[in-house]
């Protein structure tokens, strides 16, 4: 189910460094997903991440749809340069998170590319780089040290829909907001190095930590259990016509195939309805690859170094804490 918040005991060391990181908050465990090149590392300092509905949001507007949207150059937009939606060797990853429940104003954070963030910031190459604004297409912000949370019904759901003229691409990334509703609102966070609970020298009252990297599955094994339970919920007419493309998740005809499923027939043109399959079993089958190899789930990856290059904060013996 989207939105699952995954309980768990933890160690008395841990627990400690819950007493620690914020007296008096309250915390819970959050399971969160992000998509990134996997020479960055599965632990999300200065990224975005979401939960399942959110990260199926991020992959329907901006992932899924390169092969298409990057097909036509004069039309190319961010998505085919973002190392996020169009990079080498990417990575699904799956943790849980222990999170001080107090939220702020999400956080937008990208990989720098060519000096710049893609939004007007200077930004490192190969590095992460985050700022925050007062609303989601407000002017810049000071961000918080707490994860950073969008509900994306409330700042996306009346967006949807294209303009006449535009393209199959655009209709398709522009109508997938229509998809989510109040039981489904998709949810994006942020996790900043500022309240990153593994950082050395981790203020004491940090905000987030990582308590599992409970799969990491490459983004290739993820687009094909994912598309295929998608491509399957249509009749083949569609696929049949893309000949010897039929099995090829990257190539425009199986993505135009791919949203006439998800999202509808008529969802690539300006008016269309949009229909296709219900935003839950969407869902479902987003998660499906998380899922172990003998349920239909993808070969796990193995886990490398984060590009923050994070170590453990050292833990007192509990009698060097207060009561």
């Amino acid at each position: 189910m989207a939105n699952l918040l995954v309980m768990t005991l933890l160690t008395p060391a841990a627990a400690m460094l819950e007493l620690q990181a914020g007296r008096g908050a309250t915390w819970e465990n959050i399971t969160v997903y992000h998509v990134n090149p996997h020479k960055y590392g599965a632990i999300p300092v200065n990224m975005d991440i979401a939960d399942s509905t959110g990260d199926l949001f991020f992959d329907l507007d901006q992932v899924m749809v390169v092969p298409l949207a990057c097909a036509d150059a004069k039309h190319a937009g961010h998505s085919c340069s973002n190392p996020e939606a169009d990079g080498k060797d990417l990575m699904v990853n799956k943790l849980t998170l222990s999170v001080n429940t107090d939220y702020s104003t999400y956080a937008k954070c990208n990989i720098g590319v060519n000096g710049t963030d893609h939004h007007g910031h200077a930004c490192k190459d190969d590095t992460y780089c985050c700022f925050c604004s007062g609303s989601h297409w407000g002017p810049d912000v000071p961000c918080n040290t707490t994860l950073g949370r969008e509900n994306l019904y409330e700042t996306h759901g009346s967006r949807g829909g294209c303009r006449s003229g535009s393209t199959a691409s655009s209709c398709y990334s522009g109508n997938v907001a229509k998809k989510l509703d109040s039981q489904y609102p998709g949810f994006w966070f942020s996790s900043l190095d500022t309240g990153y609970c593994g950082a050395t020298g981790a203020a004491p009252d940090c905000t987030w930590r990582v308590v599992a990297v409970e799969k990491i599955v490459t983004r290739e094994c993820h687009t094909k259990v994912f598309g295929d339970l998608v491509q399957a919920s249509a009749p083949p007419d569609c696929l049949n016509s893309c000949g010897t493309q039929k099995t090829n998740s990257s190539s425009p005809c199986w993505t135009d195939c791919f949203y006439k499923a998800a999202l509808g027939p008529e969802s690539g043109t300006p008016g269309g309805a949009v229909a296709g399959m219900p935003i839950g079993d969407l869902v479902a089958a987003w998660e499906k690859p998380f899922l172990p190899e003998a349920q239909g789930g993808c070969p796990p990856q193995q886990e490398l170094p984060s590009w923050y290059q994070p170590r453990s904060v050292p833990v007192p013996a509990l009698g060097a804490v207060e009561a």
